[in-house]
Protein backbone atom coordinates (compact mmCIF):
# COMPACT_ATOMS: atom_id res chain seq x y z
CA UNK A 1 0.00 0.00 0.00
CA UNK A 2 1.45 3.35 -1.13
CA UNK A 3 0.50 6.73 0.34
CA UNK A 4 0.88 9.44 -2.31
CA UNK A 5 0.88 13.19 -1.66
CA UNK A 6 -0.39 14.94 -4.79
CA UNK A 7 0.20 18.69 -4.89
CA UNK A 8 -1.57 20.83 -7.51
CA UNK A 9 1.59 20.65 -9.63
CA UNK A 10 1.58 16.85 -9.46
CA UNK A 11 -2.08 16.60 -10.47
CA UNK A 12 -2.62 14.57 -13.60
CA UNK A 13 0.54 12.48 -13.31
CA UNK A 14 -0.12 8.83 -14.30
CA UNK A 15 0.63 7.16 -10.98
CA UNK A 16 -1.47 4.09 -11.87
CA UNK A 17 0.52 3.69 -15.09
CA UNK A 18 3.88 4.13 -13.35
CA UNK A 19 2.96 1.77 -10.48
CA UNK A 20 0.65 -0.79 -12.14
CA UNK A 21 1.24 -3.49 -9.51
CA UNK A 22 -0.16 -1.08 -6.91
CA UNK A 23 -3.29 -0.20 -8.91
CA UNK A 24 -6.23 -0.17 -6.53
CA UNK A 25 -3.89 -0.38 -3.56
CA UNK A 26 -2.73 3.24 -3.46
CA UNK A 27 -4.24 6.00 -1.32
CA UNK A 28 -3.72 9.72 -1.76
CA UNK A 29 -4.05 13.13 -0.20
CA UNK A 30 -4.44 15.79 -2.87
CA UNK A 31 -5.48 19.35 -3.47
CA UNK A 32 -9.23 19.71 -3.87
CA UNK A 33 -10.08 19.53 -7.56
CA UNK A 34 -6.92 17.56 -8.36
CA UNK A 35 -8.23 14.09 -7.52
CA UNK A 36 -6.45 11.33 -9.49
CA UNK A 37 -8.60 9.64 -12.10
CA UNK A 38 -7.91 6.01 -11.31
CA UNK A 39 -5.84 3.45 -9.47
CA UNK A 40 -6.50 4.65 -5.91
CA UNK A 41 -8.44 2.84 -3.20
CA UNK A 42 -9.17 6.06 -1.34
CA UNK A 43 -8.47 9.74 -1.92
CA UNK A 44 -8.87 12.59 0.56
CA UNK A 45 -8.97 16.07 -1.01
CA UNK A 46 -7.77 19.04 1.06
CA UNK A 47 -9.34 22.43 0.42
CA UNK A 48 -6.19 24.39 1.25
CA UNK A 49 -3.19 22.32 0.18
CA UNK A 50 -0.82 24.95 1.58
CA UNK A 51 -2.02 24.05 5.10
CA UNK A 52 0.58 21.60 6.46
CA UNK A 53 -1.61 20.58 9.39
CA UNK A 54 -4.59 19.79 7.15
CA UNK A 55 -2.50 17.69 4.74
CA UNK A 56 -0.84 15.76 7.57
CA UNK A 57 -4.16 15.21 9.32
CA UNK A 58 -5.66 13.69 6.16
CA UNK A 59 -2.55 11.58 5.50
CA UNK A 60 -2.51 10.22 9.06
CA UNK A 61 -6.17 9.29 8.76
CA UNK A 62 -5.38 7.27 5.63
CA UNK A 63 -2.37 5.69 7.30
CA UNK A 64 -4.44 4.47 10.26
CA UNK A 65 -6.79 2.60 7.95
CA UNK A 66 -4.43 1.40 5.21
CA UNK A 67 -0.97 0.95 6.82
CA UNK A 68 1.17 2.17 3.89
CA UNK A 69 4.57 0.65 3.19
CA UNK A 70 5.92 3.75 1.40
CA UNK A 71 5.23 7.47 1.15
CA UNK A 72 5.61 9.05 -2.30
CA UNK A 73 5.88 12.82 -2.81
CA UNK A 74 7.17 14.53 -5.95
CA UNK A 75 6.65 18.22 -5.14
CA UNK A 76 8.74 20.63 -3.09
CA UNK A 77 5.80 21.52 -0.84
CA UNK A 78 5.52 17.86 0.19
CA UNK A 79 9.18 17.11 0.98
CA UNK A 80 8.99 17.82 4.71
CA UNK A 81 5.44 16.47 5.02
CA UNK A 82 6.51 13.13 3.57
CA UNK A 83 9.49 13.04 5.94
CA UNK A 84 7.19 13.58 8.93
CA UNK A 85 4.92 10.76 7.79
CA UNK A 86 7.85 8.39 7.28
CA UNK A 87 8.91 9.14 10.84
CA UNK A 88 5.39 8.47 12.12
CA UNK A 89 5.22 5.15 10.29
CA UNK A 90 8.82 4.01 10.67
CA UNK A 91 9.36 3.91 6.91
CA UNK A 92 12.64 4.38 5.00
CA UNK A 93 13.46 7.49 3.01
CA UNK A 94 14.31 11.11 3.65
CA UNK A 95 13.89 11.89 7.37
CA UNK A 96 12.83 15.17 8.95
CA UNK A 97 16.35 16.36 9.77
CA UNK A 98 17.65 15.90 6.24
CA UNK A 99 14.43 17.20 4.71
CA UNK A 100 14.88 20.41 6.72
CA UNK A 101 18.41 20.80 5.35
CA UNK A 102 17.10 20.55 1.80
CA UNK A 103 14.31 23.05 2.46
CA UNK A 104 15.92 25.68 4.74
CA UNK A 105 18.37 27.69 2.66
CA UNK A 106 20.24 28.91 5.74
CA UNK A 107 20.81 25.43 7.17
CA UNK A 108 21.59 24.14 3.68
CA UNK A 109 24.37 26.68 3.14
CA UNK A 110 25.76 26.24 6.65
CA UNK A 111 26.18 22.51 6.07
CA UNK A 112 27.57 23.01 2.56
CA UNK A 113 30.09 25.60 3.74
CA UNK A 114 31.21 23.36 6.61
CA UNK A 115 31.92 20.62 4.03
CA UNK A 116 34.11 22.95 1.97
CA UNK A 117 31.69 23.91 -0.80
CA UNK A 118 31.66 27.50 -1.97
CA UNK A 119 28.55 29.44 -0.97
CA UNK A 120 27.69 33.15 -1.19
CA UNK A 121 27.76 35.17 2.02
CA UNK A 122 24.28 34.92 3.56
CA UNK A 123 22.21 35.76 6.61
CA UNK A 124 18.73 35.27 8.00
CA UNK A 125 16.61 38.43 7.87
CA UNK A 126 13.42 39.47 9.65
CA UNK A 127 13.25 43.22 8.95
CA UNK A 128 14.39 45.67 6.26
CA UNK A 129 17.06 46.84 8.70
CA UNK A 130 18.58 43.35 8.64
CA UNK A 131 18.92 43.63 4.87
CA UNK A 132 20.44 47.11 4.94
CA UNK A 133 22.88 45.98 7.60
CA UNK A 134 23.93 43.02 5.45
CA UNK A 135 24.35 45.29 2.43
CA UNK A 136 26.53 47.64 4.46
CA UNK A 137 28.87 44.74 5.20
CA UNK A 138 28.61 43.25 1.68
CA UNK A 139 28.48 46.09 -0.87
CA UNK A 140 26.79 45.33 -4.16
CA UNK A 141 23.65 43.57 -5.33
CA UNK A 142 21.94 41.05 -3.08
CA UNK A 143 19.22 38.44 -3.45
CA UNK A 144 16.43 38.23 -0.87
CA UNK A 145 14.36 35.05 -0.89
CA UNK A 146 12.14 32.88 1.32
CA UNK A 147 14.16 30.38 3.34
CA UNK A 148 11.97 27.50 2.17
CA UNK A 149 10.55 28.86 -1.09
CA UNK A 150 10.63 27.39 -4.59
CA UNK A 151 10.01 28.43 -8.17
CA UNK A 152 11.52 31.90 -7.60
CA UNK A 153 8.35 33.02 -5.82
CA UNK A 154 8.94 35.91 -3.46
CA UNK A 155 12.51 36.42 -4.69
CA UNK A 156 13.93 39.94 -5.02
CA UNK A 157 17.20 41.25 -6.41
CA UNK A 158 18.15 44.53 -4.72
CA UNK A 159 20.62 47.04 -6.11
CA UNK A 160 20.26 49.58 -3.30
CA UNK A 161 19.56 49.39 0.47
CA UNK A 162 16.66 51.80 -0.06
CA UNK A 163 14.75 49.03 -1.83
CA UNK A 164 14.62 46.96 1.37
CA UNK A 165 11.86 49.08 2.90
CA UNK A 166 9.40 47.77 0.32
CA UNK A 167 9.84 44.21 1.59
CA UNK A 168 8.59 44.77 5.14
CA UNK A 169 5.29 42.92 4.64
CA UNK A 170 6.95 39.90 3.02
CA UNK A 171 9.57 39.68 5.77
CA UNK A 172 6.88 39.79 8.45
CA UNK A 173 4.86 37.01 6.77
CA UNK A 174 7.52 34.32 6.25
CA UNK A 175 11.17 33.60 7.12
CA UNK A 176 13.61 35.12 4.62
CA UNK A 177 17.32 35.11 3.90
CA UNK A 178 19.62 37.53 2.11
CA UNK A 179 22.72 36.57 0.19
CA UNK A 180 25.31 38.11 -2.06
CA UNK A 181 24.41 38.24 -5.74
CA UNK A 182 26.79 35.89 -7.55
CA UNK A 183 27.67 37.00 -11.06
CA UNK A 184 27.84 33.75 -12.96
CA UNK A 185 26.06 31.35 -15.29
CA UNK A 186 23.38 29.34 -13.50
CA UNK A 187 23.60 25.56 -13.90
CA UNK A 188 21.52 22.71 -12.52
CA UNK A 189 22.39 19.09 -11.84
CA UNK A 190 19.66 16.47 -11.61
CA UNK A 191 21.07 13.41 -9.87
CA UNK A 192 19.77 10.01 -8.74
CA UNK A 193 21.34 7.58 -6.28
CA UNK A 194 19.96 4.17 -5.29
CA UNK A 195 21.29 2.18 -2.33
CA UNK A 196 24.41 4.35 -2.26
CA UNK A 197 25.22 3.86 -5.95
CA UNK A 198 24.88 6.75 -8.43
CA UNK A 199 22.47 5.99 -11.28
CA UNK A 200 22.69 9.23 -13.25
CA UNK A 201 23.71 12.86 -12.85
CA UNK A 202 22.87 15.27 -15.66
CA UNK A 203 24.41 18.76 -15.63
CA UNK A 204 22.67 21.53 -17.57
CA UNK A 205 22.98 25.27 -18.00
CA UNK A 206 20.08 27.68 -17.84
CA UNK A 207 19.85 30.38 -20.46
CA UNK A 208 20.10 33.98 -19.27
CA UNK A 209 19.52 34.37 -15.52
CA UNK A 210 17.77 31.02 -15.28
CA UNK A 211 14.66 30.95 -13.12
CA UNK A 212 14.93 34.68 -12.40
CA UNK A 213 14.48 35.38 -16.11
CA UNK A 214 10.71 35.03 -15.87
CA UNK A 215 10.55 38.22 -13.77
CA UNK A 216 11.50 40.12 -16.93
CA UNK A 217 8.87 38.31 -19.06
CA UNK A 218 11.74 36.83 -21.06
CA UNK A 219 11.56 33.24 -22.34
CA UNK A 220 14.23 30.97 -20.93
CA UNK A 221 15.32 27.37 -20.94
CA UNK A 222 18.13 24.97 -20.22
CA UNK A 223 20.60 22.92 -22.23
CA UNK A 224 22.53 19.88 -21.05
CA UNK A 225 26.25 20.50 -20.65
CA UNK A 226 28.44 18.66 -23.13
CA UNK A 227 29.74 15.60 -21.28
CA UNK A 228 33.11 16.14 -23.01
CA UNK A 229 33.39 19.50 -21.24
CA UNK A 230 35.37 19.14 -17.97
CA UNK A 231 32.81 21.40 -16.33
CA UNK A 232 30.26 18.59 -16.50
CA UNK A 233 32.37 16.30 -14.32
CA UNK A 234 33.13 19.15 -11.90
CA UNK A 235 29.44 19.99 -11.46
CA UNK A 236 28.55 16.36 -10.87
CA UNK A 237 31.36 16.00 -8.31
CA UNK A 238 30.16 19.08 -6.42
CA UNK A 239 26.62 17.71 -6.42
CA UNK A 240 27.62 14.44 -4.77
CA UNK A 241 29.77 16.36 -2.26
CA UNK A 242 26.70 18.44 -1.45
CA UNK A 243 24.48 15.37 -1.08
CA UNK A 244 26.94 13.94 1.44
CA UNK A 245 27.25 17.28 3.25
CA UNK A 246 23.50 17.25 3.88
CA UNK A 247 23.67 13.75 5.45
CA UNK A 248 21.43 12.32 2.75
CA UNK A 249 20.14 8.75 2.77
CA UNK A 250 21.68 6.18 0.38
CA UNK A 251 18.66 6.46 -1.93
CA UNK A 252 17.87 10.01 -3.01
CA UNK A 253 17.19 12.27 -5.97
CA UNK A 254 18.23 15.93 -6.03
CA UNK A 255 17.90 19.03 -8.15
CA UNK A 256 20.94 21.21 -7.38
CA UNK A 257 21.64 24.68 -8.75
CA UNK A 258 25.08 26.26 -8.94
CA UNK A 259 26.63 29.47 -10.23
CA UNK A 260 29.72 29.10 -12.39
CA UNK A 261 31.69 32.34 -12.20
CA UNK A 262 33.88 33.88 -14.87
CA UNK A 263 36.94 32.55 -13.05
CA UNK A 264 35.50 29.02 -13.08
CA UNK A 265 34.45 28.78 -9.43
CA UNK A 266 31.37 26.65 -8.71
CA UNK A 267 29.21 28.33 -6.05
CA UNK A 268 26.11 26.78 -4.54
CA UNK A 269 22.81 28.49 -5.26
CA UNK A 270 20.46 25.93 -3.64
CA UNK A 271 19.39 22.30 -3.77
CA UNK A 272 16.12 20.41 -3.43
CA UNK A 273 15.45 16.76 -2.59
CA UNK A 274 13.20 16.23 -5.57
CA UNK A 275 13.20 16.15 -9.35
CA UNK A 276 13.47 19.50 -11.13
CA UNK A 277 10.20 21.22 -11.97
CA UNK A 278 8.61 22.60 -15.10
CA UNK A 279 9.80 20.99 -18.36
CA UNK A 280 13.00 19.60 -16.79
CA UNK A 281 11.56 16.07 -16.32
CA UNK A 282 10.48 16.01 -19.95
CA UNK A 283 13.93 17.11 -21.11
CA UNK A 284 15.56 14.52 -18.84
CA UNK A 285 13.37 11.76 -20.28
CA UNK A 286 15.29 12.04 -23.54
CA UNK A 287 18.58 11.57 -21.67
CA UNK A 288 17.54 8.93 -19.13
CA UNK A 289 15.25 6.94 -21.41
CA UNK A 290 12.48 7.18 -18.80
CA UNK A 291 10.52 10.00 -17.22
CA UNK A 292 12.52 10.73 -14.03
CA UNK A 293 9.28 11.00 -12.04
CA UNK A 294 8.40 7.47 -13.18
CA UNK A 295 11.90 6.30 -12.26
CA UNK A 296 11.77 7.91 -8.85
CA UNK A 297 8.22 6.77 -8.06
CA UNK A 298 9.28 3.16 -8.48
CA UNK A 299 12.52 3.61 -6.55
CA UNK A 300 10.80 5.44 -3.68
CA UNK A 301 8.12 2.76 -3.45
CA UNK A 302 10.62 -0.11 -3.45
CA UNK A 303 9.39 -1.50 -6.77
CA UNK A 304 11.71 -3.10 -9.35
CA UNK A 305 13.30 -0.82 -11.93
CA UNK A 306 16.20 -1.49 -14.30
CA UNK A 307 18.62 1.23 -13.18
CA UNK A 308 21.39 -0.31 -15.28
CA UNK A 309 19.30 0.39 -18.38
CA UNK A 310 19.13 4.03 -17.29
CA UNK A 311 22.90 4.13 -16.84
CA UNK A 312 23.42 2.67 -20.33
CA UNK A 313 20.96 5.07 -21.94
CA UNK A 314 22.72 8.09 -20.46
CA UNK A 315 26.02 7.09 -22.10
CA UNK A 316 24.51 7.09 -25.62
CA UNK A 317 21.75 9.69 -25.34
CA UNK A 318 21.80 12.88 -27.44
CA UNK A 319 22.19 16.32 -25.91
CA UNK A 320 18.86 17.80 -24.86
CA UNK A 321 17.40 21.21 -24.11
CA UNK A 322 14.08 22.83 -23.28
CA UNK A 323 12.75 26.33 -23.76
CA UNK A 324 9.62 28.01 -22.45
CA UNK A 325 7.62 31.22 -22.79
CA UNK A 326 6.37 32.68 -19.48
CA UNK A 327 3.15 34.67 -19.05
CA UNK A 328 2.79 38.41 -19.33
CA UNK A 329 0.25 40.62 -17.66
CA UNK A 330 -2.71 40.80 -20.01
CA UNK A 331 -4.78 38.55 -22.26
CA UNK A 332 -3.53 35.96 -24.75
CA UNK A 333 -4.56 36.92 -28.29
CA UNK A 334 -2.66 34.40 -30.42
CA UNK A 335 -0.92 31.09 -29.77
CA UNK A 336 1.98 29.86 -31.92
CA UNK A 337 2.21 26.53 -33.69
CA UNK A 338 4.98 24.06 -32.90
CA UNK A 339 8.22 24.83 -34.75
CA UNK A 340 9.49 21.99 -36.95
CA UNK A 341 11.84 19.47 -35.38
CA UNK A 342 10.87 19.96 -31.73
CA UNK A 343 9.64 17.37 -29.23
CA UNK A 344 6.87 17.61 -26.65
CA UNK A 345 5.54 21.00 -27.73
CA UNK A 346 3.09 21.81 -24.93
CA UNK A 347 0.66 24.74 -24.67
CA UNK A 348 -0.72 25.59 -21.23
CA UNK A 349 -2.99 28.45 -22.23
CA UNK A 350 -5.75 29.42 -24.65
CA UNK A 351 -6.85 32.46 -26.61
CA UNK A 352 -8.54 34.81 -24.17
CA UNK A 353 -6.62 33.51 -21.14
CA UNK A 354 -6.28 36.51 -18.82
CA UNK A 355 -3.28 37.01 -16.55
CA UNK A 356 -4.59 39.69 -14.22
CA UNK A 357 -2.28 41.72 -12.00
CA UNK A 358 -2.95 39.39 -9.06
CA UNK A 359 -2.48 36.18 -11.03
CA UNK A 360 0.61 37.53 -12.76
CA UNK A 361 2.27 38.64 -9.51
CA UNK A 362 1.90 35.10 -8.12
CA UNK A 363 3.50 33.34 -11.09
CA UNK A 364 6.30 30.80 -10.60
CA UNK A 365 9.32 30.25 -12.81
CA UNK A 366 7.79 27.01 -14.16
CA UNK A 367 4.54 28.68 -15.25
CA UNK A 368 5.25 28.46 -18.96
CA UNK A 369 2.46 29.18 -21.41
CA UNK A 370 4.29 27.03 -23.94
CA UNK A 371 7.42 24.90 -23.81
CA UNK A 372 9.22 22.38 -25.98
CA UNK A 373 12.23 20.09 -26.04
CA UNK A 374 15.02 19.69 -28.59
CA UNK A 375 17.60 16.92 -28.94
CA UNK A 376 20.70 16.71 -31.11
CA UNK A 377 23.88 14.64 -31.14
CA UNK A 378 25.73 17.84 -32.11
CA UNK A 379 26.03 20.09 -29.04
CA UNK A 380 26.69 23.28 -31.02
CA UNK A 381 23.86 22.62 -33.46
CA UNK A 382 21.48 22.09 -30.54
CA UNK A 383 22.31 25.55 -29.20
CA UNK A 384 21.63 27.17 -32.56
CA UNK A 385 18.32 25.36 -32.94
CA UNK A 386 17.29 26.33 -29.42
CA UNK A 387 17.79 30.02 -30.16
CA UNK A 388 15.97 29.78 -33.49
CA UNK A 389 12.91 28.04 -32.07
CA UNK A 390 12.83 30.42 -29.09
CA UNK A 391 12.78 33.45 -31.35
CA UNK A 392 10.07 31.96 -33.52
CA UNK A 393 7.70 30.94 -30.72
CA UNK A 394 8.14 34.17 -28.77
CA UNK A 395 7.46 36.25 -31.87
CA UNK A 396 4.27 34.34 -32.71
CA UNK A 397 2.70 34.79 -29.27
CA UNK A 398 0.44 37.86 -29.23
CA UNK A 399 -0.93 39.66 -26.18
CA UNK A 400 -3.41 42.39 -25.36
CA UNK A 401 -1.56 44.07 -22.53
CA UNK A 402 -3.48 45.42 -19.54
CA UNK A 403 -3.66 49.19 -19.52
CA UNK A 404 -2.34 49.33 -15.95
CA UNK A 405 0.48 46.89 -15.30
CA UNK A 406 2.17 46.28 -11.99
CA UNK A 407 4.70 43.65 -12.98
CA UNK A 408 6.68 42.11 -10.16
Amino acid sequence: MILVLISPRAAGLPFAEWLPEERGRMVAVCAAGAEPAEGFAEVIPVADYSDDAAVLRAARALARWHRPTAVLALAEVDVERAAVLRGDLGLPGLDTGTAAAYRDKILMKELARAAGLLVPSFAAVCTPADITGFMADHPGRVVVKPRSGSGSSGVYVLDSPTQADGLADDLAATPYEVEEFVDGAVHHVDAFRVAGHPVAAVASRYTGQGCLEHWTDAPFGSQSVDTADPLHARLVKETWRLVDALASPPTICVHAEFFVTGSGDIVLCEVAARIGGGPIPIMLRHILGIDPRHLWARVECGLPIDVDAVRRHVTTAPHAAFYGVPPRQGRVRRIPDAPPGVHDFTVNTHVGDHWSATRYSGRKSADFLAFWVLTDSDFTALGRRLVATANRVAAEFEWDRDETENAA
